[in-house]
């Protein structure tokens, strides 16, 4: 009876061994096999990270945000003798187009003092983005109701009703679709363009954020020249995102800090291009001051190009190399 317990306990601690052994090599597979199956999960997920990483997408709104310049709006509140056109500097403040309400640009000269009072002349600039793969093209259009004069005897030959200038900004694009930096900038000054090299204009450190002086009654915009155009008599509009602000009436506090916000030129002014109220060939329509129709629309400077092709307009203007002419973004006005 001894011998045959010793063999039956014998087989017993072997078979127990066994099954132990089994069952260790059973888990050691199938951890194996999870972690593997984990790690190419986590390979997986990097790999997308990376290539969301690899190309940067931002829209219009974006783009126009970042490159969004500080405009220095010298103000003249002198009045003179031309019947009170500059309504104490109101004549120079920065608005909507429809300011006041409907799209009839025939009645902006005469609504601008209501508007004022009203305060309804809230400073809106117009942003048309088009970009290619290597740089980017951001149109500000700016408008005013009055184009005005206080010189004597020219009151009614140097000053018509609308008034739009402009900035073209052009700026790197990375590789990876990111925003570069400021290489050039074309500005309207009536009937010509200034342009200006990244050198030649005042950029606020680490942005992308350049500054523009616009002249009083005439509106023209260059680049700013620092503090020799900052004598006292200015609103600073610049962008941060906040609401638009209407200016403080009273024509004796200046200077002024004012924010400005920003509107899609192809889905408010552009939209109305038939409109006859509105526009007429490519002409804001107006019918006060020296003559009808003085004012260009964006996409008329330069035979439209300005607006509608900046990259071939720039292309043939400088021949710059590394510079592509297909754009891959939307171009809507046409």
């Amino acid at each position: 009876m001894k011998t045959k317990t010793t063999h039956f306990t014998s087989f017993f601690l072997l078979t127990s061994i066994v099954l132990v052994l089994f069952s260790c090599s059973i888990d050691s597979i199938e951890n194996s096999e999870i972690t593997a199956t984990t790690t190419t999960k986590e390979e997986a997920k990097a790999s997308k990270v990376t290539q969301s990483v690899a190309t940067v997408t931002y829209t219009d709104e974006a783009i126009a945000q970042e490159y969004a310049p500080q405009f220095f709006q010298d103000v003249d509140t002198t009045d003179g003798p031309c019947s009170n056109q500059s309504k104490s500097g109101s004549a120079d403040w920065i608005a909507a187009v429809d300011y006041d309400g409907d799209w009839n640009t025939s009645n902006n000269w005469d609504n601008m003092v209501s508007g004022r009072n009203s305060g309804q002349l809230k400073p809106y600039v117009y942003y048309y983005v088009t970009y290619t793969a290597t740089h980017f093209f951001i149109l500000y259009s700016v408008y005013h109701p009055r184009d005005w004069t206080d010189i004597l005897f020219l009151c009614s030959l140097d000053s018509h009703e609308n008034d739009m200038e402009a900035v073209l900004i052009t700026a790197e694009r990375n590789t990876n679709g990111s925003f570069g930096s400021i290489i050039n900038a074309q500005t309207i000054w009536h009937s010509d363009i200034y342009d200006y090299t990244n050198s030649e204009l005042l950029i606020i450190s680490n942005t992308n954020t350049s500054k523009f002086f616009i002249e009083a009654k005439g509106h023209g915009i260059r680049k700013m020249n620092g503090s020799s155009d900052m004598d006292g008599s200015y609103i600073e509009y610049y962008y941060d995102g906040a609401p638009a602000v209407t200016p403080d009436k009273d024509s004796h506090n200046l200077p002024q800090t004012v924010h400005y916000n920003l509107l899609a030129l192809e889905s408010t002014l552009w939209l109305q291009r038939n409109n006859p109220l509105t526009v007429t060939g490519t002409a804001l329509v107006g019918d006060n001051g020296s003559g009808s129709n003085k004012a260009s629309t964006p996409w008329g400077w330069e035979n439209g190009v300005l607006c509608k092709n900046p990259a071939q307009y720039l292309k043939n203007k400088y021949n710059w190399t590394n510079f592509s002419t297909n754009y891959i973004s939307d171009t809507p006005i046409q």
